[in-house]
């Protein structure tokens, strides 16, 4: 499996083939949104997923910025994996009339 990082996303391919990718946008220099993240339906969603956060988070953190969340899987990633100096105080709402919508990749 290969690990790959371009701006804004993260991705895991293996034979030029997209398993799992985490998309994120820089807000400011100092705040980026951890906005989706994808795994392919017929792999180890859990794993995979956790890889990718696991480098999203040395790179925010090598950045010094804080991170707020849409993704609904990555908000109960951090629920169980705390990162108090990592995520912003005021985290964005994934449902409701004030939710922020996706951005099209493409």
């Amino acid at each position: 499996m290969v690990l790959t990082e371009e701006p804004g996303r993260l991705t895991l391919t293996v034979d030029d083939q997209l398993q799992a990718s985490l998309h994120y946008v820089c807000l400011s220099g100092s705040s980026w949104v951890l906005e989706q993240i994808f795994v392919r339906p017929s792999q180890p969603a859990t794993e995979l997923a956790a890889q990718l956060i696991t480098r999203f988070i040395e790179l925010a953190m090598a950045a010094h910025v804080t991170v707020k969340l849409l993704d609904p899987y990555a908000k109960r990633y951090f629920a169980q994996h705390p990162a108090p100096t990592l995520l912003a105080e005021h985290q964005l709402p994934i449902s409701g009339a004030a939710a922020i919508q996706p951005v099209s990749l493409n």
